[in-house]
């Protein structure tokens, strides 16, 4: 016997919990009434439905209603209330309206008609409310406004779900703030931590800035953000772009992570990199990682690359470019080189520092320091300072050269066409006849030279003071001195095209550049000897 039951109690067991209208069923509670003033059932006409007429008030498990009238389905187990319908879900959430339709099975309540839902931290108003009572979330799809303590949101649809205090938004979405007004498609917002999960196109607007992003968070409390999509920030004549930004709106940081770009639309600059921080009130920014700085010009852009780039206020509150470690800039009639680089707003002047190198219709031009003055967003002057040195290749083997402890370099229409050489000069260059044949080496000292080039070649060397100088014919060049003091021909190291910016010397190539150097060397102590 014993075995016969342990075989089939499971079987019982499972016709027990299956069998309906038992004890192990579970109830469906029906709706209650708890005072009207006046109630009516009319046995002809609908035996089922009760009419309650004044100060109508029931339950039903958690909730409380109270409305002017109402018509409740005792076999159905619905209620509809007409007039000052007012609900009290678990003594927290309060709705109001006209018209309410509730089904006690389902546990539904439609309210339609001058709605408002009230908790502890929000009001809802809308004219088309339905409320499951089972999840405690409310929906509209015909338009809705919520206020809370700093906010105020309205959309075409929304949900709102009370126990959590969230929000998610559909449709025409704007959130009014006293700072901003922010537009979206589709947005999720917390009351309790007032934060906006932004899920489509959403553009926030201030008196200073409008922000873009489809995807991200914004604390509409503490004002810091995280966008993570296709997010654009717009602030007077700013631009940032980013992969991911992070803001935090009260002490005006932004960080920019991955394909960041920086336009400056007044000084028509274009930033790139990795990695940004900007200071947006003191308009400092941090630009590392792959940097691309653009100067785009009328005629022509200069690209220009280093480690690191920052800009900055100077003691005059001008806005001043810093560029370090690893320079290289690219333009079509304009190459350089340097391990820092500085560009004053205030002068419109670009200054490099460490081993300098500009490369210019031909020629190499090195120096301790070197600045680049603009006027009217055109170079203007080239200025270089102690241990100034030109060259430029004349042929295969022959340089031509000029040095001078500093040198101010005039530029006509982005073509440089004057150069002065101030103190301690020296020229060396191959003079052509007027069939182009080189017909000597002229070699002269000047504490004071002057030099017309035009185009790419020097058409007249004028000195101020008396030169001591010499013209060797050419059958005797192979015997003189054909290099000064300090010469060293880099072309190795120019950029050719603007990606070459982003090239720099690896190990293998310094020691090239090193071979080659000895190699100079002692062609020019075999030459001297």
């Amino acid at each position: 016997m014993a075995n016969i039951v342990k075989k089939y109690l499971p079987l019982i067991l499972l016709m027990l919990i299956t069998v309906p209208n038992t004890s192990w069923a579970q109830k469906k509670s029906k709706i209650l009434i708890k005072h009207s003033n006046f109630g009516r059932i009319d046995n002809d006409t609908d035996p089922d439905v009760q009419k309650l007429i004044g100060d109508v008030y029931v339950t039903h498990q958690n909730l409380k209603m109270y409305c002017d009238s109402a018509y409740q389905n005792g076999k159905k187990n619905e209620i509809e209330a007409f007039g000052h319908v007012h609900i009290i879900n678990s003594d927290t959430v309060h709705i109001y309206g006209d018209y309410l339709k509730y089904d006690g099975n389902s546990r539904l309540a439609e309210l339609r008609k001058n709605i408002i839902l009230k908790n502890q931290s929000v009001k809802l108003t809308t004219d088309k409310l339905d409320f499951d009572m089972n999840l405690n979330m409310g929906y509209y799809d015909q338009g809705g406004t919520i206020i809370d303590s700093t906010n105020v949101l309205t959309s075409i649809i929304g949900r709102y779900y009370t126990e959590q205090d969230l929000f998610f938004f559909k449709d025409s979405v704007v959130l009014e703030n006293p700072d901003y007004t922010l537009y979206s498609d589709t947005l999720k917002y917390q009351t309790v931590n007032k934060t906006i999960n932004i899920l489509g196109p959403t553009r926030i607007e201030s008196e200073k800035e409008t922000l873009y992003s489809e995807s991200g968070w914004y604390n509409t409390q503490t004002g810091i953000s995280h966008l993570l999509k296709n997010t654009t920030v717009n602030r007077d004549n700013f631009q940032i772009k980013g992969d991911s930004i992070y803001l935090n709106k009260h002490n005006e940081l932004a960080k920019v992570f991955r394909n960041v770009e920086l336009q400056d639309t007044i000084n028509k600059l274009i930033l790139r990199g990795h990695y940004l921080e900007m200071h947006k009130d003191s308009e400092k920014a941090f630009l590392t990682d792959s940097t691309l700085f653009i100067h785009v010009g009328e005629q022509d852009s200069l690209f220009l690359h280093s480690d690191t780039i920052r800009i900055e206020k100077d003691t005059n509150n001008f806005n001043r470019i810093l560029a370090y470690n690893k320079v290289k800039f690219f333009r079509k009639d304009l190459q350089g080189k340097c391990d820092s680089l500085s560009y004053s707003f205030q002068d419109s002047t670009m200054r490099m520092f460490n081993d300098p190198i500009i490369w210019a219709q031909g020629n190499q031009i090195t120096a301790d320091s070197i600045s680049i003055e603009s006027q009217n967003k055109a170079i203007k002057y080239l200025h270089f300072r102690t241990n100034a040195f030109l060259c430029s290749r004349e042929d295969s083997t022959l340089y031509n050269q000029i040095k001078g402890r500093n040198m101010l370099g005039h530029v006509n229409k982005n073509h440089l066409d004057k150069l002065d050489i101030i103190g301690n000069g020296e020229t060396l260059y191959f003079p052509r006849d007027e069939h182009g044949i080189i017909v000597g080496m002229n070699v002269a000292k000047s504490s004071k030279i002057s030099i017309n080039i035009n185009g790419k070649k020097i058409e007249q060397i004028l000195f101020t003071k008396k030169p001591d100088g010499n013209m060797y014919p050419l059958f005797d060049i192979i015997n003189q001195k054909r290099f000064l003091k300090d010469f060293e021909w880099k072309d190795q190291l120019r950029p050719k095209t603007k990606d070459d910016i982003f090239i720099w010397e690896s190990a293998i190539e310094k020691l090239q550049n090193k071979l080659k150097k000895q190699f100079q060397k002692s062609i020019k102590e075999d030459v001297e000897n």
